[in-house]
């Protein structure tokens, strides 16, 4: 049981904490407290430099609900005996992120600490364990690097740790265990990259119902993933990792990588820079930095239906040129395809430059998968598919989903496929899902782009969203936007053409609350005048069908059918066809009901409309009467 600090207690601790003069440690957000080696913290607090312990316990935690943010820094021990970095015993709701723990013997030791999480830690331990969850439950660890260990566990659940979520680590231990799970249950594990532990990576000693699907790994114990045996992914031979992070083979020769189609000696693998075409011959697991960097005009890139595997994304804050799984830095005739790519900051990233006019033009990217790239552990600018000052490119055939950003502006991460300026691109028949942000995103004056024949559905922040005021002069043709968070197609614009596409049951709810996060199924705004709407399908969205600002000059369209609108009317289309506004769909459902034989609703009279009706009627036989007499 946690035990609650008398407030007296609780005032003075702050006060003696507070006198200290020391200038390094983890400062709390309430009282400036300095948080040094040994001290028990009862705030969330953030890291300002490195801190260097020789006590048993790094950091102690000491009240439910607070965040101990590392900010990049790192807490280290030279001792070998049972220190623990982070020593949690009945605190809930706890968060440990962004921090390197250096030498302790449990990297994190949680007991009796429930619906906490330890998130994008880098952990080197000795011969205890990176983390330990001691019955602790409802947890999740994702994102970590565990490493190092001389033995013991890189995670250990164990005496009833239930129910907790291991995601996205990357483990790799020396002699231990990577995952050892003892007397503990319904655990759940998905996209780890568990390789080179000795003793087993992925071991299930004691305990049932723990699953997970997805991992790397190679060696486990009564343990298999829902897709695979024993994980869906294996370790390729050549990747192991070591105290610095970095990325080392087995041989000075690569034998798993793109291999060369002018020289087969020649086999591009992680962080190379690939200057002729090649073929993929294996999946590619990469640890750190880029998968491949573009380094010649005019290459292929074959996947061969393999994988590039970020394992981790990393840090992936920042507006700079993040990790990404290939990087094209200018490079023209790029083309990609048949590869699925998971786990970095970016799946793909183009970058060209307006400035000094060494932009990208004639890239194709054809039959990938993009997918689980980015991360939101803090504000990023990190999409599936990234094109900055492209041209003349193609993105065709691609699955693009579940890539994940954080914030709230325009640049901000999180979109499937994001535009930053160019002209003349084709995004054509790709599916584009459940990405935190928008289906598809373009800003910064991207213009004369054809969108077109894409399916693009749940995704946070609308479907197609063509954001910038200057997003301008684009085709977007025969899309199905249907069931976003937000609009379905948002032009922010001049002269776009949206036609034939079928904008439906777009929801209300999305976290980015601006003009662009509406739930219309077309939202024409800013200053998208001269927008043109034709034979476009819109229905059941949660706000107006189609949208309008008000005032927008030359704002035409016909053929539309839509069921509710805000300053927006269709008019007639060649040869006086009639349109299908609201008035026309709602008057065809009354005539087919009256056509099928379905009973009308009956009309309701009043008290009032009855006696006068009595009264009439009355009239009328009093005067027939009379007439007859």
């Amino acid at each position: 049981m946690r035990k609650v600090i008398p407030f007296g207690l609780a005032v003075l601790m702050i006060l003696l904490l507070t006198g200290s003069n020391a200038n390094a440690g983890c400062i709390g957000e309430i009282t400036g407290t300095d948080y040094q080696c040994g001290d028990t913290v009862i705030e969330s607090c953030t890291f300002n430099e490195d801190l260097g312990c020789s006590v048993k316990y790094g950091l102690i935690i000491g009240a439910d609900g607070i965040t101990i943010n590392g900010a990049g820094h790192s807490i280290t021990t030279s001792a070998n005996t049972d220190e623990e970095g982070i020593h949690n015993q009945g605190c809930d709701n706890i968060t440990i992120k962004d921090l390197s723990i250096n030498g302790f013997c449990y990297g994190i030791y949680f007991t009796n600490s429930d619906n906490c999480s330890i998130l994008n830690n880098t952990i080197d331990y000795q011969q205890g364990s990176g983390i330990w969850l001691f019955s602790s439950s409802y947890n999740n660890i994702a994102w970590n690097n565990i490493y190092d260990g001389s033995s013991g566990h890189g995670i250990l659940l164990s005496n009833s740790a239930n129910n907790n979520t291991i995601q996205n680590n990357n483990v790799s231990t020396v002699n231990g265990i990577g995952i050892d799970i003892i007397d503990s249950q319904s655990n759940q594990l998905y996209e780890n990259l568990i390789c080179g532990n000795v003793r087993g990576d992925i071991v299930v000693s004691s305990g049932i119902g723990n699953t997970g699907d997805n991992n790397t790994c190679k060696k486990s114990m009564n343990y298999s993933d829902v897709h695979g045996d024993p994980c869906r992914h294996n370790c390729p031979s050549y990747v192991m990792q070591s105290k610095n992070k970095e990325t080392v083979t087995n041989s000075e020769k690569h034998t798993c990588g793109c291999v060369s189609l002018i020289d087969p000696s020649i086999i591009f693998a992680c962080g190379d820079t690939v200057t002729q075409s090649c073929t993929f011959n294996c999946d590619l697991n990469c640890l750190s930095g880029h998968g491949l960097v573009i380094g010649a005009d005019d290459v292929t890139i074959n996947g061969n239906d393999h994988v590039l595997n970020g394992s981790i994304p990393g840090d992936c804050t920042g507006t700079g040129i993040q990790r990404s799984g290939i990087f094209n830095q200018g490079y023209d005739g790029l083309i990609i395809r048949d590869l699925e790519i998971m786990h970095f900051c970016n799946g793909i990233f183009l970058l060209g430059d307006e400035t000094t006019r060494d932009v990208v033009n004639n890239n194709t990217i054809d039959k990938c998968e993009i997918h689980h790239n980015g991360n939101n552990i803090d504000d990023t600018a990190t999409h599936g598919i990234k094109m900055y000052y492209v041209y003349g490119s193609t993105i065709s055939n691609n699955l693009v989903h579940h890539n994940t950003g954080r914030g709230t502006s325009c640049e901000n991460g999180g979109n499937g496929i994001y535009v930053y300026g160019g002209e003349y691109n084709v995004l054509t028949n790709n599916s584009v899902y459940d990405n935190t942000k928008a289906g598809i995103f373009t800003k910064m004056k991207s213009k004369k782009n054809n969108i077109t024949d894409n399916k693009v559905t749940g995704n946070g922040q609308g479907g197609i969203i063509l954001r910038c005021k200057l997003s301008s002069f684009s085709l977007i043709e025969n899309n199905i936007v249907t069931e976003n968070t937000g609009p379905g197609i948002y032009v922010g614009g001049p002269g776009n053409t949206l036609r034939y596409n079928t904008a439906t049951d777009n929801k209300n709810g999305s976290t980015y609350k601006n003009d662009a996060s509406v739930a219309n199924g077309i939202r024409v705004s800013r200053e998208a005048q001269n927008t043109t709407l034709i034979n476009n399908s819109v229905t059941g969205n949660d706000e107006a069908d189609v949208y309008v600002k008000k005032d927008l000059p030359g704002i035409t369209g016909y053929n539309n059918t839509y069921q509710t609108s805000s300053n927006y009317l269709d008019r007639s289309g060649q040869n006086d066809q009639m349109v299908s506004g609201k008035k026309v769909i709602e008057k065809v459902k009354y005539l087919n009901n009256f056509k099928s034989g379905i009973e009308l609703p009956s009309v309701k009279a009043t008290p009032l409309m009855a006696t006068l009706i009595v009264v009439v009627i009355l009239v009328f036989i009093i005067l027939g009467y009379a007439k007859k007499k």
